[in-house]
């Protein structure tokens, strides 16, 4: 006899950074168990092709174009998928940017404005604009992709590892306050993870030396992550929230 652990079919998502990497992995993993996925990116090619891929398989998506830093886009995207689906019932706050190794005496105000913009201030928006939404189904999940970095920070990108900190103190503030509405928010501390991002930044050269430090011996997929999207968007994390969810391989703890 089949059971759906997941019971997530039919239910809505907007995934942000949906184009590549760890937020394509998660819309192509809710497309796969029925979600209905807005893909939002700033790059088009990306987020279609990642739609296109999702409607192959034989699910529901479609594409927005959107600079989370930017609340009138994010007002217009949220608009969007409420005008297509009806609600959003699950937000994964995943686009970001990372940063070139840099000693933070080197940081400009400006790379410490667009990291903390883009890293910490945009999933304020975007929570802003759907959780009314969620608080008139009392009902939604929230999924704030976060970084190990945020938890015992990171020499030479220390913009970057602030911002994720941020992002975890507003996940656990935000799950205080809306847990009367049945509304689930919690964060990831993402490890070191294979993805186009990682070489860009240049610390893929560092993923030798962590390899001796986690236990399963490999770092990270966008699919692990993904993963643990599906379980924290599900019936079956009902009762989780407001944590601090590390899939690392062992590396370390959370807190």
């Amino acid at each position: 006899m089949e059971y759906d652990y997941l019971k997530i079919a039919g239910q809505s998502a907007v995934v942000t950074g949906g184009g590549r990497g760890i937020g394509r992995a998660t819309a192509l993993a809710l497309g796969r168990f029925g979600v209905k996925v807005v893909v939002c990116d700033v790059r088009d090619d990306w987020g279609e092709d990642a739609v296109r891929e999702i409607r192959e398989g034989g699910g529901t998506a479609m594409y927005c174009h959107c600079d989370v830093a930017d609340p009138g886009q994010v007002k217009a995207l949220v608009q969007a998928a409420v005008g297509a689906y009806g609600t959003v019932d699950i937000l994964v706050n995943n686009a970001g940017i990372g940063s070139v190794s840099l000693p933070f005496e080197e940081i400009t105000d400006e790379d410490w404005d667009r990291m903390l913009r883009v890293d910490l201030t945009a999933p304020f928006y975007l929570c802003r604009e759907v959780i009314p939404y969620m608080k008139a189904k009392q009902h939604g999940k929230i999924i704030n992709i976060s970084s190990g970095s945020g938890i015992i920070g990171c020499e030479f990108c220390s913009h970057y590892a602030s911002a994720k900190a941020g992002l975890i103190g507003f996940t656990q503030s935000i799950a205080k306050e809306l847990g009367k509405d049945h509304i689930n928010a919690n964060a990831i501390a993402v490890p070191t993870t294979q993805t186009p991002m990682l070489k860009e930044t240049d610390f893929d050269v560092f993923v030798e030396d962590e390899l001796r430090d986690i236990p399963w011996g490999r770092i990270g997929t966008p699919e692990d992550i993904a993963d643990m999207v599906l379980y924290l968007s599900s019936d079956a994390s009902e009762y989780v929230t407001g944590q601090v969810l590390a899939p690392n391989g062992g590396r370390r703890t959370p807190v």
